[in-house]
């Protein structure tokens, strides 16, 4: 709800409340260990089970306050409460302000404190007991509950009018979180488990430029980041003795992070027909001993026409064709290695695309 109680305030509320119930169900295949460590006598069967219906709820208000006709003030806090496997709450303060000293720029600073509850699903506990003294027994025999992770974030960031259409733009972030959560492939099924780092910072700085005039548009956007954390605290039995002392003591790359990033591409507009190109680049997500390395570099590129049919007393209906990666580059996203990741992971190979769409 929005309420204008004067020109130069206004007033935002909102609120949402969910319900989730899960059932997991692990069922393992196991042959007892001896005094040695050997294995001996005949496999058996475990099942660990669990259910739950867990409850998210939250709320916030919020205040755009017009300062002037240059800066707008954005203040308030949100409320929330989880009671999942685990129960807790935060109040959040943010706010935001908005400074455009002159027709086409727009500066911009921000800061907000986040309240993450975990995916239920991926944090059902695990009974370790029931692997006790057979060869699923892990190096690290630890177990503690998944939690929400807590942060805060400082944004900063311009964006400016170069010219008639060009339109380009900066932006800088800073995360610095705790229980930071993250997930990964744990062991030969593919499914998805999650822990948390105790301590974690996200750093990053991002390009833009887009410009358009009539049919032409060129777009290109360029992220460096860095996101590292430290200290694994909930589900420590996922990892191997050495992985997990290594990152109690080391900052260690996230494995779903990756240095550079990078898109680009153009389209033009005939009469009723669209021609696009488009490329995207990455230096590679983590691999290796506590993601310490990283695969190949990558790049792919696609392309597309689109053509709108004029349709008697309805809108044109689109048809539409691609082609994805254009010269069939093979590559790796992942190779295996690295925190949580058990496969290997490609990107698509060439692929061609149709498709018919109807505006109403």
């Amino acid at each position: 709800m929005a309420y204008r109680v004067h020109p130069a305030h206004t007033l935002r509320f909102g609120f949402i409340g969910s319900a989730e119930k899960t059932h997991v169900a692990n069922s393992s295949t196991l042959l007892p260990l001896d005094d040695a460590g050997d294995p001996v006598d005949a496999p058996f069967g475990v099942l660990d089970e669990s259910r739950k219906l867990g409850w998210l709820f939250g709320a916030y208000a919020q205040d755009e306050w017009r300062l002037t006709k240059e800066i707008t003030l954005n203040a308030g806090a949100r409320f929330d409460q989880m009671v999942q496997y685990v129960t807790a709450n935060q109040l959040s303060p943010r706010a935001s302000v908005t400074y455009k000293p002159m027709e086409g720029t727009v500066f911009h600073v921000a800061y907000a404190r986040y309240f993450t509850p975990p995916n239920q699903v991926l944090a059902a506990p695990i009974n370790l007991a029931l692997v006790n003294n057979t060869t699923q027994q892990p190096d690290v025999n630890l177990n503690d509950p998944i939690r929400p992770e807590r942060s805060h974030y400082v944004d900063v960031g311009v964006t400016q009018r170069l010219a008639p259409g060009l339109d380009v733009g900066v932006d800088a972030y800073y995360k610095r979180a705790r229980n930071f959560l993250d997930d990964g492939q744990f062991g030969a099924a593919y499914v998805l488990t999650a822990f948390n780092y105790d301590r974690a910072y996200n750093v990053g700085i991002e390009f833009k430029a887009n410009y358009q005039v009539d049919g032409l548009r060129f777009y290109g956007n360029l992220a460096i980041a860095r996101q590292r954390a430290t200290e694994v605290i909930s589900n420590q039995f996922l990892f191997g003795l050495d992985e997990y002392s290594y990152i109690a003591n080391h900052y260690v790359y996230t494995d779903h992070a990756q240095t550079i990033t990078g898109s680009a591409g153009a389209s033009y507009k005939w009469d009723r027909t669209r021609l696009s190109i488009e490329l995207i680049y990455g230096s590679g997500l983590r691999s290796g001993f506590a993601n310490t390395d990283h695969v190949p570099a990558y790049s792919q590129v696609n392309l597309g026409v689109a053509h709108e049919l004029p349709m008697p007393g309805m809108k044109p209906l689109t048809l539409r064709f691609d082609i994805i990666n254009v010269f069939d580059h093979v590559y790796e996203l992942r190779d295996g290695s690295g925190i949580g990741v058990f496969a290997p992971q490609f990107g698509p190979r060439r692929g061609f695309f149709g498709g018919v769409s109807q505006r109403f």
